[in-house]
């Protein structure tokens, strides 16, 4: 090959490889468990963190992704609200203006919106090169669902959510918890599962702390898991509350009631409800609806 063919090879991005993605993920799995060595046990069960506010109004946003929307523009997590009340403003104002109309924009940069999936797709990949870790994660799960007109593919979708956790992301860790749990483009590996559940609650992820939950529960650590669901329940998450109510409720026909008793039920029904309600406002009832389920929600019985 000459110097020119050399240069051209060069400058290619590097194919990649189910033994390269392999080493790597094995290589984080083994800093990750690193990690959890090192963790204090009491600091797995610290309460989870509040959520981050919206970039708009100002409300903390809600833990479910149906109630927020990414803005590869400006890297800013926004509530379905404030984007659907900017769109209905533009909207109203095209239908009142005789003039040029006005182009959809991003309700924070006012960047105008991308008219394509492809143009949507291109700027997630910018925002990638900027090693933006909620731009992987969504990247990730483009690939790994075969959404926007991409193809579905395995191994870059497991490549997104690796350089997403080595960035620090706890949503992703959920994510190749569920990869190893569902054997979705890798062997089950329940213990693996686990260790990407358990860093991804450790870094503040509801979905993780209720998925670990159930790996605990299910695996005959009945206290652990309950402490785990409690903790999401603490933070809003509904599912963890049902396992806890059907616990309770099952006048001992599940194993676990002795560490739920009725004054901790009568709190978290109390706290869980006020989680939920924090992150909602008028423009969000209006526009958003909380029933819907997170992916990577996980029934109980089915962990």
């Amino acid at each position: 090959m000459g110097k020119k063919g050399k240069k051209a090879q060069a400058g290619k991005p590097k194919k990649l490889t189910p033994k390269d993605v392999g080493k790597r993920l094995n290589a984080l799995a083994k800093n990750l468990e690193e990690e959890v060595k090192n963790t204090d046990n009491a600091d797995m069960f610290k309460p989870l963190p509040p959520s981050e506010d919206c970039a708009i109004c100002l409300v903390r946003l809600s833990r479910l992704d149906s109630g927020k929307c990414y803005s590869a523009c400006c890297g800013n997590d926004i509530c379905l609200a404030c984007r659907m009340e900017n769109k209905e403003s533009i909207k109203k104002q095209n239908e009142e203006s005789t003039g040029k109309k006005l182009a959809s924009t991003c309700p924070f940069c006012r960047e105008p919106v991308p008219t394509c999936a492809d143009e949507a797709i291109a700027r997630l990949q910018a925002r990638c090169l900027q090693n933006d870790l909620a731009a992987f994660t969504l990247m990730g799960e483009i690939y790994r669902d075969g959404k926007h007109g991409t193809l579905k593919d395995d191994l870059k979708a497991l490549d997104c959510f690796i350089q997403a956790v080595e960035l620090g992301s706890a949503e992703a860790c959920a994510n190749i918890g569920d990869i190893y749990n569902g054997g979705n483009g890798l062997d089950v590996d329940k213990k693996r599962a686990a260790l990407f559940y358990r860093i991804g609650a450790l870094r503040g992820e509801i979905f993780a702390r209720h998925n670990i939950g159930c790996t605990e529960y299910t695996s005959g650590n009945h206290e652990v898991g309950i402490r785990h669901w409690k903790i999401a329940a603490e933070g809003g998450s509904q599912p963890s509350l049902n396992n806890l109510k059907k616990i309770y409720s099952a006048n001992g026909e599940m194993p676990g009631k002795q560490f739920i008793g009725k004054e901790c039920m009568d709190s978290l029904y109390r706290v869980c409800h006020d989680a939920q309600e924090e992150v909602k406002s008028e423009e969000r009832e209006k526009h958003c609806s909380d029933d819907s389920t997170h992916m990577m929600y996980n029934d109980m019985m089915k962990c």
